[in-house]
């Protein structure tokens, strides 16, 4: 009779940490179908959850098993995370989510950009030594107005007051500086 017994407490010892590990099976493919599919992380609040569960098992088995299974999920799962999101990061899926890049290019449209931020300083540079007027006050930055053409300005020094003549005497970053002309 003890013999019976003693078997039926081992059978029933071992259920939990089968159930833990399907838990673990679970939210592994849960996280899986959560890169895939959008669901506003709901799928991921279930895999968290199933995540729980397992702990729950493990304790369930033994308080020495539950610390060691809480142990190892607190060292070792965000470390698994990062590495997933990294490879997953590289992939062709990831790029074509996250940048909308489908077969290089991204380096096009970073020298695209590059041409278009070059050709804007030569139109900036073209305009050193011309003249205009502010047309808002520049607190050293606001708009002024050259050859008809509303363009963003730094004052060289200080405050120039709207309606002020001025020349531009400098581009940096992108940006032209000017300078309040004095008759």
């Amino acid at each position: 009779m003890i013999n019976l017994l003693a078997q039926t407490t081992a059978a029933q010892s071992s259920s939990p940490i089968l159930w833990a590990f399907i838990f673990i099976a679970v939210a592994i493919v849960i996280f899986f179908i959560e890169i895939f599919v959008p669901s506003g992380g709901l799928l991921a609040l279930l895999g968290g959850l199933s995540i729980v569960a397992s702990i729950i098992a493990f304790f369930m088995h033994d308080i020495n098993t539950g610390l060691i299974a809480t142990g190892i999920y607190i060292v070792f799962g965000p470390i698994v995370a990062w590495i997933a999101f990294k490879i997953w990061a590289s992939s062709p899926l990831a790029k074509r989510m996250i940048l909308g890049d489908v077969d290089g290019g991204g380096e096009f449209a970073e020298q695209e950009s590059e041409s278009q931020r070059r050709e804007r300083l030569d139109q900036l540079q073209a305009l050193i030594g011309c003249k205009g007027k502010t047309v808002t006050v520049l607190r050293p930055i606001g708009v002024v107005r050259i050859n008809d053409q509303r363009i963003d300005a730094m004052a060289e020094s200080g405050v120039i007051a709207a309606d002020k003549p001025i020349e531009v005497v400098e581009v940096y970053d992108n940006q032209i500086k000017v300078r309040e002309v004095t008759a």
